[in-house]
């Protein structure tokens, strides 16, 4: 009678030729030490379950730094390593007290307490209410009380956001961690958390006491949260992958994502959790899905855990990986140009060009400030402020026009049109010659500008999307596409599309990027074949 060998993604059963040179005894003894490995990690998966190489990665980390950030693509075990570890910790740390965070008592119930009582240890699944050892389970409720407690006096206890969101006075009093740790002192487990730095700053008050850690577990599948964010700023990182499926799905060989990032500012250890490091990912559906999806960001997401979106972004169809192209392969013919001026009072002007091709494509080549003078918006204590591109260089008219001129020279530029805010551009001042304006000036000064169109801020956004739609279920082609696409030098343009969100109207930092590119979608400016009808008369002295 042949012997069955159950299916397993790590163990296999030896082959043919191996069982034909194997003694009766030897392969009886295979067999049956094979069926009780697969056995015994189905009833005791914290003694003799396996832990995967992903997990001893995230484990050193989380013994190296007081904030473990885990970022998970879809399937890639994440879950089960965030309640592994908090079991491991209750157990391994007598009289451990551990908050574990989930999104609502539903995700909670169905979600992270099942995964935290499938780590149990056997004898500890049985229903025990001692006095000081406590632990009721069923799949339809969870943890009775929404807690347990262990027989070495450790506490497991299972919170939501919402309890925090309506009172936030839920830990107050509390010690998170454990007084005499042998392995890392955890103390609580976010699982995919999407509020702000408000829970956080609690709770590492609460577990300063004891020198405990935390543990964030998060699939980034609709980008970037302002908490993800606060940890990748400054992250340094230490170990890169090449991503196969995006040679495979995308045709870009040789493409690296994270793997594993240090921020050592913020005392934080940061690891990707990849689908295919999990056996039991169902990693070829996940592949099936790439490719039908046929969109990169999607793949880096789902297969490697890489955001690549500000969750609250504005343009969600903004990707680097389509968008933006090195400057050297920027089209230098055959573009009518344009020259778009946001002015200011104290901060900088922010200034775009743009050439248009005959398909009605737009190509950014040029900003001002770029990023050699500075960043136009900095991610500081958890939100975006004015960087140092933004700071005001004492500029005057004159020097602008100088600047602007010494620019387009560089590169024999012939601008058809200029654009300008039409509210600030047009404002009315004293000069000691009587009222002027910017745009009186410049003209004075050797540029004409016109006012952009003085029409909604949503409809020059919606002309932006415009822009940048096409359908991305499918491949991207001659006909399929965006018509949008920014020079790789224009970092400042790009950070704003990937993080303008529209929310914090006048006060937002990312805003004049995309006010100098939204002048110009509401402009109905285009290709032109006739000669340019306006160019630039160039500054005195030139």
């Amino acid at each position: 009678m042949a012997l069955v060998w159950p299916n397993h993604p790590i163990l296999k059963p030896p082959t043919d030729e191996e069982v034909a040179v194997m003694e009766p005894e030897e392969l009886l003894a295979l067999h049956k030490a094979y069926q009780e490995a697969v056995r015994n990690a189905e009833l005791d998966p914290y003694r003799y379950g396996w832990v995967l190489d992903h997990w001893k990665v995230a484990d050193g980390l989380l013994s190296q730094f007081r904030t473990l950030l885990l970022l998970g693509a879809n399937r890639s075990a994440k879950t089960y390593y965030g309640a592994r570890a908090v079991v491991r910790a209750a157990i391994e740390n007598p009289g451990s007290l551990l908050f574990c965070f989930s999104q609502s008592d539903e995700t909670s119930i169905l979600v992270q307490q099942p995964a935290v009582y499938h780590y149990l240890p056997a004898e500890l699944k049985k229903k025990a209410t001692e006095e000081d050892h406590y632990i009721s389970y069923s799949i339809q409720n969870g943890f009775s009380n929404k807690s347990l407690v262990l027989p070495n006096k450790s506490r497991i206890v299972f919170k939501t956001y919402t309890q925090f969101q309506q009172n936030q006075t839920i830990l107050e009093g509390m010690e998170l961690g454990s007084r005499a740790p042998t392995i890392a002192n955890l103390g609580a487990w976010l699982d995919e958390y999407l509020l702000g730095m408000e829970l956080l700053d609690r709770l590492y008050l609460r577990l300063a006491t004891l020198d405990a850690k935390l543990l964030l577990t998060f699939t980034p599948k609709d980008g970037i949260t302002e908490t993800v964010r606060y940890f990748l700023d400054g992250a340094d990182t230490k170990e890169q992958r090449v991503a196969e499926l995006m040679e495979q799905v995308h045709g870009k060989p040789g493409y690296v994502v994270p793997y594993v990032q240090h921020n050592a500012k913020k005392n934080t250890g940061i690891v990707y959790f990849h689908s295919k490091d999990n056996p039991w990912s169902g990693y070829a559906t996940i592949v099936e899905q790439c490719k039908a999806k046929n969109d990169p960001n999607y793949t880096l997401t789902a297969a490697y855990g890489v955001p690549t979106k500000s969750y609250t972004s504005k343009f969600p169809n903004f990707s680097v990986d389509v968008n933006v192209v090195k400057h050297e392969q920027m089209p230098k013919d055959g573009l009518t140009k344009y020259m778009v001026l946001d002015p200011a009072g104290r901060k900088n002007w922010f200034m775009a060009w743009v050439g248009i091709d005959k398909a009605g494509t737009w190509w950014v080549y040029r900003e001002w400030p770029d990023i050699n003078v500075g960043p136009w918006a900095e991610w500081r204590s958890g939100e975006w402020r004015s960087g140092e591109g933004a700071k005001g260089l004492g500029y005057g008219i004159r020097d602008y026009v100088d600047l602007i001129c010494q620019l387009e020279s560089d590169t024999k530029d012939t601008i058809v049109e200029r654009l300008i805010d039409p509210r600030m551009g047009a404002a009315k001042y004293m000069t000691h010659n009587g009222a002027s304006s910017i745009i009186e000036e410049l003209v004075d000064a050797g540029l004409v500008f016109i006012p952009a169109p003085g029409l909604e801020i949503e409809d020059g956004l919606q002309a932006l999307q415009t822009k940048l739609a096409y359908d991305r279920k499918r491949p991207i082609d001659a006909i399929n596409r965006p018509h949008f696409y920014v020079s790789d030098r224009c970092q400042n343009i790009i950070t704003a599309f990937q993080e303008y969100t529209g929310e914090d109207g006048s006060d937002e930092a990312q805003k004049d990027p995309i006010d100098v590119l939204r002048y110009l979608a509401i402009s109905n400016l285009g290709y032109y074949e006739r000669k340019p009808v306006r160019q630039a008369q160039g500054a005195r002295g030139y």
